[in-house]
Protein backbone atom coordinates (compact mmCIF):
# COMPACT_ATOMS: atom_id res chain seq x y z
CA UNK A 1 0.00 0.00 0.00
CA UNK A 2 2.49 2.48 1.00
CA UNK A 3 4.34 1.71 -2.33
CA UNK A 4 1.26 2.67 -4.34
CA UNK A 5 0.94 6.17 -2.24
CA UNK A 6 4.40 6.80 -2.97
CA UNK A 7 4.09 6.28 -6.57
CA UNK A 8 0.62 8.51 -6.56
CA UNK A 9 2.76 11.30 -4.74
CA UNK A 10 5.07 11.80 -7.34
CA UNK A 11 3.11 11.71 -10.23
CA UNK A 12 1.27 14.64 -8.19
CA UNK A 13 4.51 16.50 -7.48
CA UNK A 14 5.15 16.37 -11.42
CA UNK A 15 1.94 17.98 -11.88
CA UNK A 16 2.58 20.89 -9.44
CA UNK A 17 6.26 21.03 -11.01
CA UNK A 18 4.98 21.72 -14.49
CA UNK A 19 2.25 23.60 -13.21
CA UNK A 20 4.43 26.05 -10.49
CA UNK A 21 7.43 25.94 -12.43
CA UNK A 22 9.37 24.51 -9.15
CA UNK A 23 12.20 22.33 -10.22
CA UNK A 24 12.51 21.08 -6.52
CA UNK A 25 9.70 19.25 -6.76
CA UNK A 26 11.33 17.10 -9.55
CA UNK A 27 13.96 16.01 -7.68
CA UNK A 28 11.30 15.44 -4.60
CA UNK A 29 9.22 13.24 -7.69
CA UNK A 30 12.32 11.12 -8.04
CA UNK A 31 13.28 10.16 -4.67
CA UNK A 32 9.84 9.21 -4.06
CA UNK A 33 10.32 6.94 -7.08
CA UNK A 34 13.54 5.78 -5.91
CA UNK A 35 12.59 5.06 -2.20
CA UNK A 36 9.45 3.00 -4.18
CA UNK A 37 11.90 1.32 -5.70
CA UNK A 38 13.69 -0.05 -2.81
CA UNK A 39 10.83 -1.16 -1.27
CA UNK A 40 9.34 -3.44 -3.85
CA UNK A 41 13.16 -5.03 -4.16
CA UNK A 42 12.76 -5.52 -0.64
CA UNK A 43 9.59 -7.21 -0.51
CA UNK A 44 10.67 -9.36 -3.41
CA UNK A 45 13.80 -10.53 -1.57
CA UNK A 46 11.92 -11.46 1.42
CA UNK A 47 9.64 -13.26 -0.78
CA UNK A 48 11.94 -15.33 -2.17
CA UNK A 49 14.01 -15.90 1.02
CA UNK A 50 10.49 -17.56 2.68
CA UNK A 51 10.30 -20.09 -0.50
CA UNK A 52 11.78 -23.43 1.13
CA UNK A 53 13.96 -25.48 -0.51
CA UNK A 54 12.77 -28.75 -1.19
CA UNK A 55 13.49 -31.20 -3.63
CA UNK A 56 11.15 -34.20 -4.99
CA UNK A 57 12.27 -37.53 -4.36
CA UNK A 58 11.39 -40.56 -6.95
CA UNK A 59 9.11 -42.81 -5.35
CA UNK A 60 11.19 -46.18 -4.59
CA UNK A 61 10.15 -48.97 -6.23
CA UNK A 62 9.22 -51.82 -4.59
CA UNK A 63 10.60 -55.10 -4.56
CA UNK A 64 8.53 -57.05 -6.23
CA UNK A 65 7.92 -60.30 -5.21
CA UNK A 66 7.52 -63.36 -7.87
CA UNK A 67 5.74 -65.55 -5.39
CA UNK A 68 2.86 -63.22 -5.41
CA UNK A 69 3.04 -63.66 -9.55
CA UNK A 70 2.99 -67.74 -9.16
CA UNK A 71 6.71 -67.94 -10.11
CA UNK A 72 8.54 -69.95 -7.61
CA UNK A 73 11.66 -71.07 -10.01
CA UNK A 74 13.17 -69.27 -13.17
CA UNK A 75 15.86 -71.58 -15.12
CA UNK A 76 18.36 -70.08 -17.57
CA UNK A 77 17.69 -70.45 -21.33
CA UNK A 78 19.76 -73.01 -22.92
CA UNK A 79 21.89 -72.36 -25.67
CA UNK A 80 20.69 -74.27 -27.89
CA UNK A 81 16.82 -73.38 -27.48
CA UNK A 82 18.53 -69.21 -28.22
CA UNK A 83 19.54 -70.32 -31.70
CA UNK A 84 16.57 -72.78 -32.46
CA UNK A 85 13.40 -71.79 -34.73
CA UNK A 86 11.39 -73.84 -32.64
CA UNK A 87 12.05 -72.16 -28.76
CA UNK A 88 9.97 -69.40 -30.20
CA UNK A 89 6.78 -70.69 -29.47
CA UNK A 90 7.95 -72.27 -25.91
CA UNK A 91 9.73 -69.16 -24.86
CA UNK A 92 7.32 -68.43 -21.92
CA UNK A 93 7.32 -72.22 -20.94
CA UNK A 94 11.54 -72.14 -20.77
CA UNK A 95 11.41 -68.99 -19.10
CA UNK A 96 9.81 -69.63 -16.10
CA UNK A 97 7.73 -72.81 -14.58
CA UNK A 98 4.52 -71.73 -13.14
CA UNK A 99 3.37 -73.64 -10.31
CA UNK A 100 -0.06 -73.54 -8.71
CA UNK A 101 -0.12 -73.54 -4.70
CA UNK A 102 -3.17 -74.40 -3.02
CA UNK A 103 -4.61 -75.30 -6.66
CA UNK A 104 -4.90 -78.12 -8.81
CA UNK A 105 -5.25 -76.28 -12.06
CA UNK A 106 -4.33 -72.82 -13.06
CA UNK A 107 -6.05 -70.02 -15.35
CA UNK A 108 -5.01 -70.64 -19.36
CA UNK A 109 -5.02 -66.61 -19.36
CA UNK A 110 -3.50 -65.28 -16.46
CA UNK A 111 -5.18 -61.85 -15.45
CA UNK A 112 -2.75 -58.97 -15.49
CA UNK A 113 -0.71 -57.75 -12.50
CA UNK A 114 -2.01 -54.74 -11.00
CA UNK A 115 1.31 -54.00 -9.54
CA UNK A 116 3.98 -51.34 -10.68
CA UNK A 117 6.54 -53.06 -11.13
CA UNK A 118 7.52 -55.23 -14.30
CA UNK A 119 5.31 -57.56 -15.72
CA UNK A 120 6.33 -60.86 -17.49
CA UNK A 121 6.26 -61.01 -21.03
CA UNK A 122 3.05 -64.09 -21.34
CA UNK A 123 1.09 -61.12 -19.43
CA UNK A 124 2.18 -58.16 -21.19
CA UNK A 125 1.48 -60.52 -24.39
CA UNK A 126 -2.02 -61.01 -23.27
CA UNK A 127 -2.55 -57.49 -22.14
CA UNK A 128 -1.64 -56.14 -25.68
CA UNK A 129 -3.98 -58.96 -27.38
CA UNK A 130 -7.14 -57.22 -25.23
CA UNK A 131 -7.45 -54.40 -26.88
CA UNK A 132 -7.67 -53.45 -30.59
CA UNK A 133 -7.78 -50.10 -32.72
CA UNK A 134 -11.39 -49.21 -33.25
CA UNK A 135 -11.76 -46.88 -36.97
CA UNK A 136 -14.52 -44.87 -36.48
CA UNK A 137 -16.72 -45.13 -39.73
CA UNK A 138 -16.69 -41.81 -41.57
CA UNK A 139 -19.66 -39.92 -41.96
CA UNK A 140 -21.00 -38.50 -44.91
CA UNK A 141 -20.92 -34.67 -44.91
CA UNK A 142 -24.25 -32.63 -46.09
CA UNK A 143 -22.95 -29.40 -47.31
CA UNK A 144 -26.76 -28.71 -49.26
CA UNK A 145 -30.03 -29.35 -47.81
CA UNK A 146 -32.79 -27.13 -48.63
CA UNK A 147 -36.33 -27.37 -49.47
CA UNK A 148 -38.36 -24.69 -51.56
CA UNK A 149 -40.91 -24.14 -48.73
CA UNK A 150 -40.83 -25.07 -44.76
CA UNK A 151 -43.60 -27.55 -45.05
CA UNK A 152 -41.17 -28.91 -47.61
CA UNK A 153 -38.18 -28.83 -45.29
CA UNK A 154 -39.64 -30.39 -42.45
CA UNK A 155 -40.99 -33.24 -44.59
CA UNK A 156 -39.18 -34.27 -47.74
CA UNK A 157 -35.45 -33.16 -46.11
CA UNK A 158 -35.93 -36.21 -43.86
CA UNK A 159 -37.04 -38.64 -46.62
CA UNK A 160 -34.59 -37.76 -49.21
CA UNK A 161 -31.57 -37.66 -46.72
CA UNK A 162 -32.55 -41.91 -45.65
CA UNK A 163 -32.85 -42.61 -49.66
CA UNK A 164 -29.19 -40.35 -49.98
CA UNK A 165 -27.59 -42.83 -46.96
CA UNK A 166 -29.63 -45.86 -48.72
CA UNK A 167 -27.84 -45.97 -51.64
CA UNK A 168 -24.48 -44.25 -50.51
CA UNK A 169 -25.43 -41.38 -52.89
CA UNK A 170 -23.64 -38.02 -53.61
CA UNK A 171 -26.82 -35.91 -54.32
CA UNK A 172 -30.51 -36.44 -54.32
CA UNK A 173 -32.77 -33.82 -55.06
CA UNK A 174 -36.50 -33.49 -56.55
CA UNK A 175 -36.89 -30.77 -59.62
CA UNK A 176 -40.20 -29.96 -61.21
CA UNK A 177 -40.23 -29.02 -64.78
CA UNK A 178 -41.82 -25.87 -66.47
CA UNK A 179 -42.72 -26.88 -70.62
CA UNK A 180 -42.71 -23.55 -71.61
CA UNK A 181 -39.96 -22.11 -71.43
CA UNK A 182 -38.33 -25.27 -70.54
CA UNK A 183 -36.83 -25.14 -67.23
CA UNK A 184 -36.44 -26.55 -63.88
CA UNK A 185 -37.37 -25.72 -60.30
CA UNK A 186 -35.52 -26.80 -57.30
CA UNK A 187 -38.13 -28.08 -54.84
CA UNK A 188 -35.39 -30.59 -52.37
CA UNK A 189 -32.03 -30.66 -52.35
CA UNK A 190 -29.79 -33.04 -50.55
CA UNK A 191 -26.25 -33.09 -51.81
CA UNK A 192 -22.66 -33.35 -50.38
CA UNK A 193 -21.37 -31.43 -52.51
CA UNK A 194 -21.16 -27.36 -52.26
CA UNK A 195 -21.91 -26.68 -56.16
CA UNK A 196 -25.55 -27.86 -56.04
CA UNK A 197 -27.95 -25.64 -56.57
CA UNK A 198 -29.74 -24.63 -53.01
CA UNK A 199 -33.04 -23.82 -54.87
CA UNK A 200 -34.20 -21.94 -57.83
CA UNK A 201 -34.93 -21.76 -61.40
CA UNK A 202 -32.21 -23.05 -63.72
CA UNK A 203 -33.12 -22.77 -68.04
CA UNK A 204 -32.56 -25.90 -70.03
CA UNK A 205 -32.25 -26.50 -74.05
CA UNK A 206 -33.20 -30.13 -73.76
CA UNK A 207 -35.82 -32.34 -70.77
CA UNK A 208 -33.67 -34.57 -68.57
CA UNK A 209 -35.75 -37.04 -69.27
CA UNK A 210 -38.34 -37.81 -72.55
CA UNK A 211 -41.07 -40.14 -73.14
CA UNK A 212 -41.07 -40.97 -69.59
CA UNK A 213 -43.67 -43.25 -67.56
CA UNK A 214 -44.66 -42.24 -63.64
CA UNK A 215 -43.18 -43.86 -60.91
CA UNK A 216 -40.93 -46.11 -63.51
CA UNK A 217 -36.79 -45.52 -62.46
CA UNK A 218 -34.72 -45.02 -65.74
CA UNK A 219 -31.01 -45.72 -64.90
CA UNK A 220 -27.75 -44.11 -66.82
CA UNK A 221 -24.94 -46.16 -65.83
CA UNK A 222 -22.29 -43.92 -68.10
CA UNK A 223 -22.73 -40.18 -67.90
CA UNK A 224 -20.56 -38.20 -70.25
CA UNK A 225 -19.42 -39.58 -73.95
CA UNK A 226 -21.63 -42.12 -75.15
CA UNK A 227 -24.09 -41.72 -72.17
CA UNK A 228 -26.23 -39.48 -70.52
CA UNK A 229 -24.72 -35.99 -71.26
CA UNK A 230 -23.85 -33.81 -68.44
CA UNK A 231 -25.43 -30.40 -69.52
CA UNK A 232 -27.82 -31.84 -68.52
CA UNK A 233 -26.90 -31.89 -64.56
CA UNK A 234 -28.13 -28.01 -64.35
CA UNK A 235 -28.36 -28.64 -60.73
CA UNK A 236 -25.29 -28.43 -60.48
CA UNK A 237 -23.48 -25.01 -61.04
CA UNK A 238 -20.45 -26.26 -61.65
CA UNK A 239 -19.39 -29.32 -63.84
CA UNK A 240 -19.22 -32.60 -61.59
CA UNK A 241 -17.15 -35.73 -62.28
CA UNK A 242 -20.77 -38.16 -61.81
CA UNK A 243 -20.48 -41.34 -62.57
CA UNK A 244 -23.82 -42.80 -62.59
CA UNK A 245 -27.43 -41.20 -61.97
CA UNK A 246 -30.88 -42.31 -61.73
CA UNK A 247 -34.33 -40.66 -62.23
CA UNK A 248 -37.76 -41.53 -61.40
CA UNK A 249 -40.94 -39.27 -63.07
CA UNK A 250 -43.15 -38.38 -60.57
CA UNK A 251 -46.72 -37.17 -61.08
CA UNK A 252 -48.80 -35.87 -58.22
CA UNK A 253 -52.47 -36.25 -59.15
CA UNK A 254 -53.38 -32.57 -57.48
CA UNK A 255 -50.58 -31.12 -59.82
CA UNK A 256 -50.10 -30.86 -63.20
CA UNK A 257 -46.39 -30.02 -63.46
CA UNK A 258 -43.92 -33.13 -63.97
CA UNK A 259 -42.07 -33.79 -60.85
CA UNK A 260 -38.61 -35.50 -61.19
CA UNK A 261 -36.53 -37.59 -58.19
CA UNK A 262 -33.05 -37.75 -59.47
CA UNK A 263 -30.15 -39.83 -57.81
CA UNK A 264 -26.40 -39.13 -58.85
CA UNK A 265 -23.47 -40.73 -57.38
CA UNK A 266 -19.87 -40.80 -58.09
CA UNK A 267 -19.56 -44.64 -58.05
CA UNK A 268 -19.14 -46.79 -60.68
CA UNK A 269 -21.94 -48.85 -60.50
CA UNK A 270 -24.70 -49.28 -57.37
CA UNK A 271 -27.82 -48.02 -59.24
CA UNK A 272 -28.41 -50.76 -61.71
CA UNK A 273 -29.28 -53.38 -59.21
CA UNK A 274 -32.91 -54.79 -59.03
CA UNK A 275 -33.33 -53.83 -55.29
CA UNK A 276 -31.96 -50.33 -56.44
CA UNK A 277 -34.96 -49.99 -58.76
CA UNK A 278 -37.34 -51.31 -56.02
CA UNK A 279 -36.59 -49.02 -53.72
CA UNK A 280 -36.37 -46.01 -56.06
CA UNK A 281 -39.98 -46.88 -57.34
CA UNK A 282 -40.77 -47.07 -53.60
CA UNK A 283 -39.60 -43.81 -52.79
CA UNK A 284 -41.11 -42.15 -55.65
CA UNK A 285 -44.50 -43.29 -54.20
CA UNK A 286 -43.41 -41.84 -50.88
CA UNK A 287 -42.92 -38.49 -52.50
CA UNK A 288 -45.87 -38.64 -54.62
CA UNK A 289 -48.25 -39.00 -51.74
CA UNK A 290 -46.70 -36.65 -49.69
CA UNK A 291 -46.59 -33.97 -52.44
CA UNK A 292 -50.68 -34.94 -53.03
CA UNK A 293 -51.06 -34.27 -48.86
CA UNK A 294 -49.21 -31.44 -48.57
CA UNK A 295 -51.49 -29.57 -51.63
CA UNK A 296 -54.54 -31.01 -49.26
CA UNK A 297 -54.19 -27.77 -47.28
CA UNK A 298 -56.84 -25.81 -49.75
CA UNK A 299 -60.56 -25.64 -49.45
CA UNK A 300 -62.59 -27.54 -51.36
CA UNK A 301 -64.06 -24.79 -52.87
CA UNK A 302 -60.52 -23.86 -54.54
CA UNK A 303 -60.19 -27.42 -55.72
CA UNK A 304 -63.57 -27.72 -57.27
CA UNK A 305 -63.65 -24.05 -58.60
CA UNK A 306 -60.15 -24.09 -60.25
CA UNK A 307 -59.37 -25.24 -63.52
CA UNK A 308 -59.14 -28.93 -64.56
CA UNK A 309 -55.79 -30.20 -64.85
CA UNK A 310 -54.39 -30.81 -67.82
CA UNK A 311 -53.88 -34.65 -67.30
CA UNK A 312 -57.29 -35.06 -66.97
CA UNK A 313 -58.18 -33.31 -70.39
CA UNK A 314 -55.47 -35.02 -72.05
CA UNK A 315 -56.31 -38.66 -70.64
CA UNK A 316 -60.07 -37.72 -71.86
CA UNK A 317 -59.55 -36.92 -75.44
CA UNK A 318 -57.34 -40.15 -75.56
CA UNK A 319 -60.07 -42.07 -73.95
CA UNK A 320 -62.76 -40.80 -76.72
CA UNK A 321 -60.41 -40.79 -79.38
CA UNK A 322 -59.65 -44.90 -78.99
CA UNK A 323 -63.38 -45.64 -78.07
CA UNK A 324 -63.95 -44.23 -81.99
CA UNK A 325 -60.98 -44.96 -83.24
CA UNK A 326 -60.75 -41.21 -84.20
CA UNK A 327 -57.23 -39.72 -84.76
CA UNK A 328 -56.02 -37.48 -82.59
CA UNK A 329 -53.32 -34.83 -82.13
CA UNK A 330 -52.27 -32.56 -79.74
CA UNK A 331 -50.22 -29.19 -80.24
CA UNK A 332 -49.10 -26.98 -78.38
CA UNK A 333 -48.71 -23.05 -79.04
CA UNK A 334 -46.73 -20.39 -76.93
CA UNK A 335 -46.99 -16.93 -77.76
CA UNK A 336 -43.04 -16.00 -78.34
CA UNK A 337 -42.58 -12.26 -76.99
CA UNK A 338 -45.84 -12.64 -74.61
CA UNK A 339 -43.88 -11.79 -71.63
CA UNK A 340 -42.57 -8.54 -73.14
CA UNK A 341 -45.67 -7.76 -74.92
CA UNK A 342 -48.51 -8.67 -71.90
CA UNK A 343 -46.35 -5.67 -69.55
CA UNK A 344 -45.59 -6.14 -65.50
CA UNK A 345 -49.21 -6.67 -64.32
CA UNK A 346 -51.47 -9.27 -64.33
CA UNK A 347 -54.24 -7.71 -65.91
CA UNK A 348 -52.31 -7.08 -69.00
CA UNK A 349 -51.28 -11.14 -68.85
CA UNK A 350 -54.41 -11.67 -67.87
CA UNK A 351 -55.61 -9.40 -71.39
CA UNK A 352 -53.04 -10.40 -73.75
CA UNK A 353 -54.37 -14.35 -72.91
CA UNK A 354 -57.93 -13.48 -73.69
CA UNK A 355 -57.05 -11.94 -77.24
CA UNK A 356 -54.50 -14.62 -77.68
CA UNK A 357 -57.24 -17.64 -76.71
CA UNK A 358 -59.54 -15.62 -79.16
CA UNK A 359 -57.28 -15.60 -81.88
CA UNK A 360 -56.51 -19.55 -81.49
CA UNK A 361 -60.32 -20.50 -80.97
CA UNK A 362 -61.23 -18.58 -84.71
CA UNK A 363 -58.02 -20.06 -86.23
CA UNK A 364 -58.29 -23.55 -84.90
CA UNK A 365 -61.50 -24.41 -86.01
CA UNK A 366 -63.28 -27.23 -85.27
CA UNK A 367 -60.48 -27.80 -82.46
CA UNK A 368 -60.48 -28.15 -78.83
CA UNK A 369 -58.36 -25.23 -76.99
CA UNK A 370 -57.17 -25.11 -73.67
CA UNK A 371 -54.94 -22.99 -71.60
CA UNK A 372 -51.41 -25.19 -70.76
CA UNK A 373 -50.03 -22.74 -69.15
CA UNK A 374 -49.09 -18.93 -68.91
CA UNK A 375 -49.11 -17.92 -72.33
CA UNK A 376 -49.43 -21.29 -73.81
CA UNK A 377 -52.66 -23.38 -74.82
CA UNK A 378 -53.42 -26.66 -76.29
CA UNK A 379 -55.48 -27.67 -79.13
CA UNK A 380 -56.90 -30.97 -79.52
CA UNK A 381 -56.89 -31.32 -83.25
CA UNK A 382 -58.90 -34.20 -85.04
CA UNK A 383 -58.32 -34.63 -88.35
CA UNK A 384 -55.94 -36.91 -90.71
CA UNK A 385 -52.41 -37.27 -88.98
CA UNK A 386 -51.55 -36.28 -93.03
CA UNK A 387 -53.24 -32.89 -92.59
CA UNK A 388 -51.04 -32.12 -89.79
CA UNK A 389 -48.23 -30.14 -91.29
CA UNK A 390 -50.52 -27.98 -93.61
CA UNK A 391 -52.66 -27.44 -90.19
CA UNK A 392 -49.99 -26.46 -88.15
CA UNK A 393 -48.27 -24.12 -90.52
CA UNK A 394 -51.93 -22.69 -91.21
CA UNK A 395 -51.76 -21.54 -87.64
CA UNK A 396 -48.75 -19.97 -87.92
CA UNK A 397 -48.75 -18.30 -90.86
CA UNK A 398 -52.32 -16.47 -89.25
CA UNK A 399 -50.03 -15.16 -86.43
CA UNK A 400 -47.40 -13.52 -88.69
CA UNK A 401 -50.17 -11.28 -90.03
CA UNK A 402 -51.13 -9.14 -86.70
CA UNK A 403 -47.69 -8.58 -85.82
CA UNK A 404 -48.76 -5.32 -83.80
CA UNK A 405 -50.36 -7.12 -81.32
CA UNK A 406 -48.48 -10.62 -81.23
CA UNK A 407 -45.05 -9.86 -82.60
CA UNK A 408 -43.02 -12.40 -82.70
CA UNK A 409 -45.15 -14.78 -83.88
CA UNK A 410 -45.78 -18.38 -82.27
CA UNK A 411 -44.31 -21.56 -81.69
CA UNK A 412 -46.08 -24.62 -82.14
CA UNK A 413 -44.96 -28.41 -81.49
CA UNK A 414 -47.26 -30.96 -82.82
CA UNK A 415 -47.53 -34.78 -81.31
CA UNK A 416 -49.64 -37.24 -83.08
CA UNK A 417 -51.62 -39.70 -81.01
CA UNK A 418 -50.27 -43.39 -81.63
CA UNK A 419 -51.01 -46.53 -79.93
CA UNK A 420 -47.94 -46.85 -77.78
CA UNK A 421 -48.85 -44.01 -75.70
CA UNK A 422 -50.59 -45.48 -72.59
CA UNK A 423 -50.84 -43.08 -70.49
CA UNK A 424 -51.69 -38.68 -71.22
CA UNK A 425 -47.42 -37.99 -69.62
CA UNK A 426 -46.52 -39.64 -72.58
CA UNK A 427 -48.37 -37.93 -75.39
CA UNK A 428 -47.98 -34.49 -73.48
CA UNK A 429 -43.86 -35.10 -73.06
CA UNK A 430 -43.95 -35.45 -76.58
CA UNK A 431 -45.62 -32.42 -77.35
CA UNK A 432 -43.16 -30.54 -74.74
CA UNK A 433 -40.04 -31.49 -76.36
CA UNK A 434 -41.81 -30.48 -80.13
CA UNK A 435 -42.76 -27.47 -78.90
CA UNK A 436 -39.53 -26.78 -77.32
CA UNK A 437 -37.33 -27.60 -80.64
CA UNK A 438 -39.83 -24.91 -82.44
CA UNK A 439 -39.01 -22.18 -80.04
CA UNK A 440 -35.43 -22.85 -80.71
CA UNK A 441 -35.90 -23.40 -84.67
CA UNK A 442 -38.49 -20.99 -85.19
CA UNK A 443 -40.21 -23.73 -87.45
CA UNK A 444 -43.28 -25.80 -87.04
CA UNK A 445 -42.54 -29.14 -85.30
CA UNK A 446 -44.15 -32.37 -85.71
CA UNK A 447 -42.91 -35.21 -83.75
CA UNK A 448 -43.49 -39.04 -85.51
Amino acid sequence: MLRVLLVILSVVFIALAIVLGQPLLYLAALGLLLVAGVLVTLAMRRRHNDVPETFMQAPEQPDEDLASLGILDIKPRAAEQETSPASDGSALQDTAEVSAEGSAEEDVNPRPSQGNGPQPAGVQAHVAGVSKARKRPKKARIMVSEASSETKSDVLIPCLKSLRASLDAHTVCLIRQEDVPLRYEVEVMISQNSYARSGGIYAAKEPILSGHRALIPVVYPRVGPDGFPKAKLGYYHEPISIRQIAIVPVVPKQHDELFLLVVDTLNEGGLEAAPVRILLEQYARLVTTILDTLDTGRGAEEALDGPRPRREIIAEEMRQARSLSNPLALALVYLNKGEALSGDGMADIQLLEDQFESRLRSVARDARVERFGELTYGIFYHGAHDSLAAWASGIKEAFKVDEETFEGGVSIGVAPFQPRHDVADELRSEATAALQESFETGECVIVG
